[in-house]
């Protein structure tokens, strides 16, 4: 009888000694992904600082202290042949890059270079002050990414973090100094929050993590309030109306409670979540546009945090069919809660599930920001293929409890909605 061999694409996990953790994940690739995540978003920020880790953000691509410009940032990695790129969110922030396996060293020195050691040129803070105020401008006039921003405000509000947009407050943006910035850099940054996370055909030795990562900043970690569902109004809206030559169109959000990302049934949603919105064969697109021709598209989604999630319905249709369209959402919802889904389509949603998982995870960055999610979350270290059998497993009475488990918070929704009327009272109704 022979050993079991070692699997060589195993991830592993370790502490390195000033408390960044170090995330191997090897793949068969050819390519890297170098992402360095760290668990602190909008929701760790105030009133009077919400917006300055996406202003961060910017900034730390205008040059560091061995790369005092963007321009030279930028012809390092594309003489690398790679590519770059950041974002931030509602609990986290991050920064990578993906390229060559050979370039590993290079990327991993370029991204922890930028986040331990940015210039903060006064120059540069004015220049960039107004590309982040058009961003937030750009998001704002954009239905699709309005709707996104408010929903928060409405499904938590009363001042809370989480009823904030990621992206800040423009306020916050304006009057933002270097000081300020650099201040903020020293105290946002924790090593216990942060990963490092290499994903591709290379991985990163511990001594040189870190070696890289000596100079990050050393904060502490922050302590998150608990987030209250629904202090806020029940719907917020944003009257738009539209000109001779448009069709008229009403966006749409419908918001109820969720779980939290470490909920032991998160995986169970998932499949119910798919069930009813998470594809062209869903019942909410079936129903919704494919029988009655209400919408072109229509989903539902669910967004776990650390105390608390938010489970969605989307979609956009003519303002008189708003109230049609809305009414067989939630009556799709409800049949899903009321009758145990069938075999064939339980099995269909877990593979059409674990192909999309399996299909979006394939390159090393995709892989680098699967395991970095999963660090954030504060969920087990499990390879794509774990999480198919995990998905795999999920039984039709695991399916329909979490329906119900959901459901239970319907008397709770709340709704953000862009159109040329009001017809935030109208539309909540039809949810009943």
């Amino acid at each position: 009888m022979t050993a079991e061999r070692p699997n060589p694409y195993q991830p592993t996990l370790v502490t390195l000694r000033n408390g960044v953790s170090l995330l191997n994940a090897p793949s068969a690739s050819r390519n890297v992904g170098v992402f360095l995540i760290v668990r602190a978003g909008s929701r760790d920020e105030t009133p009077e600082t919400s917006g300055l880790a996406h202003y961060l953000e910017h900034m730390f691509f205008k040059g560091t202290e061995r790369r005092p410009s963007t321009k030279i940032i930028s012809r390092e990695i594309d003489r690398l042949g790679a590519s770059t790129n950041a974002y931030t969110d509602t609990e986290e922030v991050a920064y990578y890059a993906e390229g060559p396996a050979t370039a590993l060293t290079e990327l991993a020195d370029i991204i922890t270079d930028m986040l331990s050691r940015p210039l903060f040129e006064a120059e540069e803070v004015e220049r960039e002050r107004n590309v982040v105020l058009q961003e937030l401008g750009m998001r704002l006039a954009d239905p699709e990414g309005w709707i996104w921003d408010r929903i928060g405000s409405v499904a938590f509000g009363g001042g809370q973090p989480l009823s904030w947009s990621a992206a800040g407050f423009p306020a916050v943006i304006e009057r933002a100094g270097r000081d300020q910035l650099v201040a903020y850099h020293k105290s946002f940054y924790a090593p216990k929050s942060m990963c490092l996370v290499i994903s591709g055909g290379s991985s990163l030795m511990a001594e040189d993590a870190e070696r890289f990562l000596a100079g990050v900043p050393n904060a502490r970690t922050r302590k998150r309030s608990a987030a209250r569902w629904g202090l806020g109004d029940r719907y917020t809206a944003s009257i738009r109306p539209a000109t001779r030559d448009e069709e008229p169109q009403t966006r749409v959000v419908f918001a109820v409670p969720g779980i939290p990302a470490t909920d032991p049934d998160r995986t169970a949603l998932s499949v119910m979540t798919h069930i009813l919105g998470g594809g062209m064969s869903s019942r909410l697109f079936q129903t919704v546009r494919e029988r009655n021709g209400l919408c072109y598209s229509i989903y539902a989604l669910h967004e776990g945090f650390d105390d608390c999630g938010l489970f969605a319905i989307s979609t956009a249709t003519r303002p008189k069919d708003a109230r049609r369209a809305t009414q067989l959402s939630f009556k799709e919802f409800r049949r899903l809660i009321g009758k145990r889904v069938v075999a064939d389509e339980l099995a269909a949603a877990k593979s059409a599930m674990i192909g999309r998982l399996l299909r979006s995870t394939e390159t090393a960055i995709a892989g680098a920001r699967f395991y970095g999610g999963r660090w954030r979350a504060g969920l087990p270290v499990e390879t794509p293929d774990q999480r198919a059998d995990a998905i795999a497993a999920v039984t039709a009475e695991q399916v329909q409890a979490m329906a119900e488990r959901i459901g239970a918070g319907l008397e709770q929704v709340r709704l953000a909605f862009v159109g040329p009327e009001d017809q935030g009272e109208e539309l909540l109704a039809a949810t009943a």
